[in-house]
């Protein structure tokens, strides 16, 4: 677990740090400039989220195949993904004026959403190459190469970060690009990060391993295995995604000083909450493995020692939200702090300390979430995650526009509401129904493809 799961964490990491580093520029220039990244990059997520679940798939497929000895099917399964991936872009960008009605749909200042969508459409039209850069990490991650997905990602994260701050102040020669900047250096890392893999992909190791130069073929068989298990993956992640951004323009229609304490504690709750995604892949590719070998033990084993290290992790987080949420807090300080980002400062820094009890149960949900989609249950993590994120919106749409109350008071009866539902996953796991999933479908789709 050590050796899939710390790398992806890193991984994980420092894609959450190229997109914070992109916020923080931006909140120089103003905090709507701030909220604008947060809830433009988020729908920007929400769009291609339900396209990149489904080749997510890839990662528990290859690594099936992997653990059933079909080492030469493993690549074939990737050339399905990145075929599924081209044909999803122009779906994508025919979603674009929907993801704007939904954006102004909410009362937001209209400085934040003029600036969002600028952020937004930006960010949709390179959509492409982040979805091929996904498909090749999944089937990195599959085989357990990890290493490879952190190291192509430490190069995005470094060309994104220069030609953020170069974009956003113009810097070196380079022009100022105010809010345009930092989508188009966020395309250029994943960019960057998509050459790393494609090159790697082909290089002599892989050719002579996984014969990479012969399987560009369409599989039937394949592809429709890789869809009819991935649209549930997918639709839980895009349902997910929707509903978080549903959730954040609620606290951002409740004035500037609300929107700025959301954008600032959110922006360190996905710090520190993402990471964890890279536990849960690595709980996903070792449980289909290990599940692909008919070693149920050892998947039952793996889930433990992803929980030692979330604990490990958690811990250190809990320890930052609690005793430095003012030095967290004023990072995003702008240029000029007024009385309105001292009052919106405070704020932050109450739903921060908080937001320790919500990283502390986080850990529940990514292991038992990933072990169960590594084991081909996917539909049933579906129905238990997004379920408890729709909950959640609606808990804050209540408190704000039937009760009234006021935004710290929401704040708290979310997290003390997300402290219940690691239960639900726990349950499915510990009830066993994934081996009769795995027994009557996922085993038969290894050997058919």
């Amino acid at each position: 677990m050590l050796i899939i799961s710390v790398p992806m964490v890193l991984s994980m990491s420092f894609d959450t740090f190229l997109v914070f580093i992109n916020r923080m520029f931006l909140s120089k220039l103003g905090s709507d400039y701030m909220n604008a990244a947060l809830t433009g990059g988020l729908m920007e997520m929400v769009t291609i989220t339900f396209f990149n679940g489904v080749i997510s798939y890839t990662t528990a497929m290859v690594a099936q195949n992997l653990g059933a000895q079909k080492i030469s099917r493993c690549s074939l399964v990737l050339v399905q993904a990145l075929i599924i991936a081209i044909c999803s872009y122009p779906l994508a960008l025919a979603l674009m004026p929907l993801a704007h009605i939904f954006m102004n749909s909410f009362s937001i200042s209209a400085e934040q959403s003029v600036l969002q969508i600028k952020y937004f459409d930006i960010l949709l039209y390179g959509s492409i190459i982040t979805m091929l850069r996904h498909a090749f990490a999944c089937f990195f991650i599959g085989l357990g190469k990890t290493r490879v997905v952190m190291t192509a990602t430490l190069i995005g994260l470094v060309t994104t970060l220069f030609l953020s701050y170069c974009f956003t102040f113009g810097k070196f020669g380079f022009p100022a690009l105010d809010i345009h900047g930092a989508p188009l250096a966020i395309i250029a890392g994943n960019f960057a990060a998509f050459c790393t893999l494609f090159f790697k992909f082909f290089s002599r190791e892989f050719r002579e391993k996984f014969s990479t130069n012969k399987c560009w073929r369409f599989s039937k068989r394949i592809s429709s295995t890789l869809i009819k298990k991935g649209l549930p993956s997918g639709a839980e992640i895009f349902l997910n995604m929707l509903a978080f951004q549903a959730m954040i323009l609620v606290f951002d229609s409740q004035g500037r000083i609300a929107a700025t304490a959301t954008s600032i504690m959110f922006s360190w709750d996905m710090v520190a909450y993402v990471p964890l995604i890279g536990l849960e892949i690595g709980a996903t590719s070792i449980v289909g493995k290990y599940i692909g070998a008919r070693d149920f033990a050892s998947a039952n084993r793996s889930i433990y020692s992803g929980m030692k290290i979330g604990a490990i992790y958690s811990g250190i987080i809990i320890l930052l939200f609690v005793g430095m949420p003012g030095i967290l807090a004023n990072v995003f300080a702008p240029h000029t702090p007024g009385p309105e980002w001292e009052e919106a400062c405070k704020l932050a820094i109450s739903m921060i300390r908080l937001a320790a009890v919500y990283v502390s149960v986080a850990i529940f949900i990514v292991i038992y979430a990933g072990a169960l989609r590594g084991a081909g249950d996917t539909l049933a993590v579906m129905f238990i995650t997004s379920g408890q994120h729709w909950i959640l919106v609606a808990i804050v749409w209540l408190f704000f526009n039937v009760l009234k109350m006021d935004v710290m008071a929401t704040w708290s009866i979310t997290v003390f509401t997300y402290t219940i539902f690691p239960l639900f996953l726990y349950l499915r796991w510990r009830g066993g129904k994934w081996r009769a999933i795995w027994n009557s479908t996922s085993r038969p789709a290894v050997q058919a493809i």
